[in-house]
């Protein structure tokens, strides 16, 4: 049975030592009043070893976490057009006045969590796996202002054909759409003990399986675009895509303070090797019937890496012991933050000064940039 903040059942030293053939539940630590109705129990007093919390019983206790979190997500590098005031001088050499990158604008949405463990009888040992499942989304809409001498210059265009040499490259509507669909697995042992009479850690070893989907849309409209004929609409599909495995281990820390109520600090660090799937197209559609579509730029690149993950939480909890000590349940609220390298891959496409329809002088780059996402979690956890 997992222990809450004012129960403890520990094993003496013993039992620690020599084997106990018929796995006899030990009897409770020494329990102490609290400021408030209850009991709690402050931990062992006596014992040579860091004596676990969840109790060690006959046939051990099984563990269902259930979780919901409203999360918003940001990544570096997702950059997708420059607006500036002027396009160019006399010379027809380019210039950015008040230039201000444009962005996609990243929103909260919901998620969820789902695990199943078990409590061990080997000295508190448990052993469980977590899924979290989240649904990242971003999205923009900019329109240049012919009134304010605005233009929006784009990042992520390949377009050569039909563009009037030595003229930059520029739109005057951008919208955009990106997905991010987050699956992680995480498979772990551990062994929560108390540390001092009121701290209590878990320390664990384990996998991630990591599954993290990217899909982003760019739209350029108007501007170089209005001057083709007949006038097309600038369509651009990244994908960027992640599945990997790897060793994951971190330290749960539990701070109480008495009435079942205790504060949580969790952190945790995977390194995981897997591949990344890189496409990148771009097209133009008429913007008339047939609307027919152009191929403009089409390439693809997969290579593996090993990338670092970080995950943090910070909150507060209740547990709390049900029916003569058969079940325990625990309720948690706090802010979550996680930490993904190198997420970004995409190749983004930037014209060099001087390029014109009749040469290839763009330049093709990685924006690399890390991903992460942060927010508040309810976390219920139901011992049986």
């Amino acid at each position: 049975m997992k222990f809450p903040a004012f129960f403890l059942f520990s094993l003496s030293a013993a039992p620690l030592i020599g084997a106990h053939p018929q796995c006899a539940p030990e009897s409770p630590a020494t329990c102490y009043p609290d400021t408030c109705t209850c009991t709690y129990c402050l931990g062992p007093t006596n014992d040579g070893v860091n004596a676990p919390v969840n109790p060690l019983t006959c046939n051990g206790d099984l563990e269902i976490t259930l979780a919901g979190f409203s999360w918003k997500p940001y990544q570096d590098g997702m950059e997708y057009a420059i607006e500036s005031n002027v396009l160019s001088d006399t010379s027809n050499r380019h210039r950015l006045i008040d230039a201000d990158f444009k962005n996609p604008n990243f929103k909260w949405n919901f998620g969820y969590k789902v695990g199943v463990g078990y409590n061990t009888t080997c000295d508190g040992w448990d052993i469980g796996a977590v899924w979290t499942h989240y649904y990242g989304k971003a999205s923009s809409h900019n329109q240049a202002e012919k009134d304010d001498n605005t233009v929006l210059l784009p990042l992520w265009s390949d377009q050569k054909e039909g563009v009037n040499p030595g003229e930059p490259l520029f739109a005057t509507d951008i919208e955009t759409n990106w997905k991010c669909q987050l699956n992680l697995i995480d498979i772990a042992i551990g062994r929560k003990f108390w540390n001092s009479p009121r701290v209590a850690l878990r320390p664990h070893l384990g996998f991630r399986i990591s599954y993290i989907d990217q899909d982003f849309k760019i739209d350029y409209k108007g501007g170089s675009w209005s001057e083709l004929t007949p006038e097309v609409i600038d369509e651009v599909h990244l994908e960027n895509d992640f599945k990997g495995v790897g060793l994951r281990g971190g330290l749960d820390t539990d701070w109480h303070f008495g009435c079942g109520w205790s504060l949580y600090g969790d952190i945790a660090l995977s390194q995981i090797y897997g591949r990344f799937s890189i496409d990148h197209d771009e097209a133009n559609r008429q913007t008339a019937t047939p609307f027919a579509k152009t191929k403009v730029l089409e390439a693809k690149d997969s290579f593996r890496n090993t990338v670092l993950m970080l995950d943090l939480g910070l909150g507060v909890e209740y547990s709390a012991l049900l029916c003569d000590c058969d079940y325990a349940l625990a309720v948690s609220f706090g802010w979550e933050q996680h930490l993904f390298l190198h997420q970004n891959q995409l190749w983004r496409v930037t014209p060099q000064e001087g390029s014109s329809s009749a040469d290839d002088n763009n330049i093709y780059h990685q924006r690399r940039g890390d991903l992460s996402t942060q927010g508040w979690t309810l976390k219920v956890v139901f011992d049986f």
